[in-house]
């Protein structure tokens, strides 16, 4: 069961850029989705305020933050445009990493984590001091074997890879597109018949999944919004490292 736990991570690194004198951490979440990664993030300590995103009718073209407010901004911009697991249902093929960019711009905060798939890399609306590195969910004790990229600024926040087997395949937004027994026959996905506890359970986040059965969720939206998100453990395995490096900013 997700439970945040407050400021005690935090509590330790005060005080950091906190807006007008104050520590607060407060964080900006851009392309939030269900939340996966903001969860992590607040089981850290931070307070997250969500951005606009297309999944509830906003658009982040029409978003214009506040400077000086947020201390750092986090989120994973839509990757259909360089993933290879093909479309998306329910959304559109555009970059929308030169959005990211605008609105962290925008904001000035004090640091950064944007995470998307790994053919992301080198993109060019990417500034070139921004730090990236590559991290599997079972690295972090997850059950997927998904991979994603995170860049972050202006620290390298370092994970330690601790992967000891092989993990049960990724879910991912596409997969309910699949039929049953696709498993023995593509071994990069899930099949698209299993129950969507399943899903949610692989994707550290069983509280949602049964959320998503008691309101009648459809099987496309389900799997859809949890293939989008983070892994929770993956996620929190990236919070803590933040965390830490914000940290040893604040000692140094």
């Amino acid at each position: 069961m997700h439970r945040p736990v407050g400021c005690d991570v935090l509590s330790a690194i005060s005080p950091f850029g906190g807006r007008g004198g104050r520590m607060t951490q407060l964080v900006l979440s851009l392309f939030p989705g269900i939340g996966l990664l903001d969860m992590a993030f607040e089981e850290a300590g931070f307070c997250i305020v969500r951005g606009p995103d297309l999944l509830w009718g906003g658009d982040i073209r029409r978003f214009h933050p506040p400077a000086e407010r947020f201390d750092g901004v986090i989120g994973g911009p839509p990757c259909q445009k360089f993933s290879t697991a093909g479309a998306i249902v329910g959304s559109e093929k555009d970059d929308l990493i030169p959005e990211f960019i605008r609105v962290f711009e925008a904001v000035h905060p004090a640091w950064a984590v944007m995470e998307n798939v790994p053919q992301a890399i080198g993109h060019p609306a990417i500034p070139r001091d921004w730090f990236h590195f590559k991290l599997g969910d079972y690295d972090c004790h997850g059950h997927t074997s998904r991979v994603r990229a995170f860049w972050t600024w202006p620290f390298m926040a370092l994970v330690s890879p601790r992967a000891a087997g092989d993990a049960s395949h990724s879910v991912m937004a596409s997969t309910h597109k699949r039929g049953g027994g696709q498993y023995a026959k593509d071994k990069g996905f899930l099949p698209g018949n299993l129950p969507i506890a399943e899903y949610a359970r692989l994707q550290g986040v069983p509280e949602i999944g049964r959320r998503l059965v008691e309101f009648n969720s459809s099987r496309a939206f389900a799997i859809h919004v949890l293939g989008n998100g983070v892994p929770l453990a993956m996620g929190r395995a990236v919070a803590r490292a933040v965390a830490q490096s914000i940290k040893k900013e604040v000692a140094a």
